[in-house]
C-alpha cells in the first residue's frame, strides 16, 4: 500500500515538473522584451494658439516589434512651461502590450505667440478726493489663456493715499506658461478744482512698435465742462513719447472751462519692438 503511494506522488511529482517547464518555455517564448519605439517627423512642431490634444501629436508614430503599429497607444505625458518665449516641450510616452514603455521628447511652438497685453479703460489720473481703484480700469488678455484679469499683480513704492502727486506703478501678469508681462505706468493724484473739465479718451492704453507713429488726436473721445459745454476743439495735447526708443510713454490731455478750471487725462503709450 505505501509503495503505491510513493508511486502515486512521485507521478505527481513528475507531472507538475512537466507542466511547470512547459509553462516556463512557453512564457520565456512569448514574452516580448523589445522596447517600442517612437518616431517623430519634425523636431519641433508649430501649432496654433488655440492647439488642441490632437495638435500636438502630429507626426508622432509608435511601433512595437510584437505588437506592430501602436500609435494609437501615445499619449502626452506633459506639455512643460515655456522654455523660450513661444515654446515648450511636450513628452510622450507609449506601452506595448507586456508593458515595455518608451518616451520621447519635442519642442513645440505656438505660432504667432505673443506675451500677454495689459488694456486699460480709464484714466491713471484721478482727484484727492477721488477713490482710487486701478483694478477697475486695468485688465490683461493673453492669447493662449484669454482673459487673465484675475492674475494681475498692481505694487507702488512711493503711493501716497489722498495725496497729490505723481506716483510709480508697477502691473504685472503671468500666463499659465509662465510668461509674465510687466507694465510700469505713472499715476497722477492732483487738487483738482470739483466740477473741472471731464475729458474722455478711446483707449488710455495703447501698443505701438518702434518707428511706428501714432496719432494722438484720434484717441481723443469728448472734452466737456461742467454745463456739458464741447471743450473737444479746445484739448492741448502734450507727449514725451520717442517713437524710435522702446519705453512707456505718457501722453497728456488738458481741457480748461471758461473759469478757468482745468480738467486731465492721460494715455500710457507702449512702444515695443
Amino acid at each position: 500500500m505505501m509503495r503505491i503511494l510513493r508511486i502515486t506522488v512521485l507521478g505527481i511529482f513528475i507531472v507538475v515538473t512537466v507542466i511547470s517547464g512547459v509553462l516556463f518555455i512557453k512564457d520565456e517564448i512569448t514574452t516580448d522584451d523589445t522596447i517600442p519605439k517612437i518616431t517623430i517627423e519634425e523636431e519641433i512642431l508649430e501649432v496654433g494658439l488655440d492647439a488642441k490634444k490632437e495638435d500636438f501629436l502630429k507626426g508622432v508614430t509608435a511601433y512595437d516589434e510584437k505588437d506592430k503599429d501602436i500609435t494609437d497607444k501615445v499619449i502626452i505625458e506633459t506639455i512643460s512651461k515655456f522654455i523660450e518665449k513661444g515654446v515648450c516641450k511636450v513628452s510622450y510616452a507609449v506601452c506595448d502590450n507586456d508593458n515595455n514603455v518608451a518616451t520621447a521628447v519635442r519642442k513645440v511652438r505656438y505660432k504667432g505667440y505673443k506675451s500677454p497685453e495689459f488694456k486699460m479703460t480709464g484714466s491713471p489720473c484721478y482727484s484727492i478726493y477721488e477713490y482710487i481703484d486701478l483694478f477697475e480700469i486695468i485688465s490683461a488678455k493673453d492669447c493662449i489663456d484669454g482673459d487673465i484679469s484675475k492674475d494681475i499683480v498692481i505694487t507702488s513704492k512711493d503711493f501716497a493715499g489722498s495725496t497729490a502727486g505723481v506716483f510709480n506703478i508697477e502691473a504685472t501678469v503671468t500666463n499659465s506658461k509662465g510668461d509674465t508681462s510687466t507694465l510700469k505706468f505713472p499715476m497722477v493724484v492732483e487738487d483738482r478744482t470739483p466740477g473741472a473739465p471731464v475729458i474722455e479718451l478711446k483707449n488710455y492704453l495703447v501698443y505701438t512698435s518702434v518707428n511706428k507713429k501714432l496719432d494722438f488726436k484720434q484717441y481723443l473721445l469728448k472734452a466737456t465742462d461742467n454745463n456739458d459745454n464741447d471743450l473737444t476743439p479746445t484739448v492741448r495735447i502734450e507727449t514725451n513719447v520717442d517713437f524710435s526708443k522702446e519705453g512707456t510713454y505718457s501722453v497728456h490731455y488738458y481741457a480748461t472751462d471758461e473759469a478757468g478750471s482745468q480738467g486731465h487725462t492721460m494715455l500710457i503709450v507702449v512702444v515695443g519692438k
